[in-house]
């Protein structure tokens, strides 16, 4: 599996708990109706912007009928496992020179606070019956919700925080793309697709399809993690060695000195913990040769509840 995008982390551990996912049903698992036709009405919280054309995103479920063209693996736009539940969205994001764009868009749980850094990430996979991957598909955070500019195709332009920098032409499997960025304060909707022109968007060739000229992406696990890093005690901090990172296969804590049993914890992006171990003897290899690609957190602490966390990249 690939990321692409930037390489930074992205959970929040404040008083020992995860923190919440600010985008509402990222998944898509909520809806009021199983999908029978084409646009968002059928799954909660989402919908699609008002731009100015006629574009329909489409909600994909396996409660769907079986065979038809909104059903979950196979569907009118190809055939693809969900990342995450049972469900998720697709747009089209570039066409034939045609600037035919579709966004979806959400309110998010609670605005964002200034200066505050957030890390957001979610999963596509070009559909496979489509040619071409580009770049700059990504998340544009905003104080009001997004609309289009009046003309015939609905493209929105903007410069999104996080964004693909380059291709993505994964069919077979989803694809990452994550970020982190600084809020300026108060954005509360997010939308989702390519806020680029097709001249300044780089299309590449996937595979052979029915659709030679166009890109069109399934969505999946969408979310959006204040990143607060405690460090309870800078002593603990200063005893630390956490090398290499990134990391391929394995990585080692090794402590300066001896310290009362200090517990080492890794967990995923969306708060999973992976492993829990302790270090003896001032030196700790862990294997992660296992683990996906991507963004990891590591939280350290010792017996006075002093806390120490790295964020490590699994390339």
């Amino acid at each position: 599996m690939k990321i692409t995008g930037l390489l930074l982390l992205f959970l929040v551990i404040t008083n020992n708990a995860i923190s919440q996912n600010l985008v509402p049903n990222g998944s898509f698992e909520e809806y009021n109706e199983c999908p029978d036709g084409s646009g968002l009405s059928f799954v909660d919280y989402w919908f699609n912007p008002n731009n100015n054309w006629p574009s329909s995103p489409n909600y994909f479920n396996s409660c769907a009928p079986e065979g038809g063209p909104y059903d979950i693996p196979e569907n009118w736009s190809g055939n693809q496992e969900s990342h995450d539940g049972e469900a998720y969205a697709g747009v089209y994001c570039y066409g034939n020179d045609s600037g035919q764009r579709e966004y979806i868009q959400v309110q998010l749980v609670s605005p964002l606070i200034e200066n505050q850094e957030y890390v957001f990430s979610m999963y596509v996979s070009l559909a496979d019956r489509f040619e071409l991957g580009i770049n700059n598909f990504g998340a544009l955070f905003t104080d009001y919700e997004v609309v289009g500019d009046g003309d015939d195709h609905a493209f929105i332009e903007a410069d999104p925080q996080v964004k693909a920098e380059l291709p993505i032409i994964e069919y077979e499997d989803w694809v990452q793309i994550t970020g982190a960025f600084i809020a300026e304060g108060g954005e509360e909707y997010l939308t989702i697709g390519n806020f680029f022109s097709d001249e300044n968007t780089e299309a590449e060739y996937s595979h052979w399809a029915d659709f030679p000229n166009w890109s069109y992406y399934y969505i999946d696990s969408v979310s959006l993690t204040p990143v607060i890093l405690n460090i309870d005690d800078n002593t603990l901090e200063s005893l630390l060695s956490v090398y290499p990172n990134p990391i391929s296969d394995s990585f080692t804590i090794e402590l300066a000195t001896d310290h009362s049993k200090v517990t080492v914890k890794l967990y995923s992006i969306v708060g999973e913990l992976i492993l829990q171990r302790e270090i003896e003897n001032q030196l700790l290899k862990v294997d992660v040769s296992d683990l996906s690609t991507g963004i990891y957190l590591l939280e350290i602490t010792d017996s006075k509840a002093n806390r120490v966390i790295k964020r490590l990249s699994k390339l």
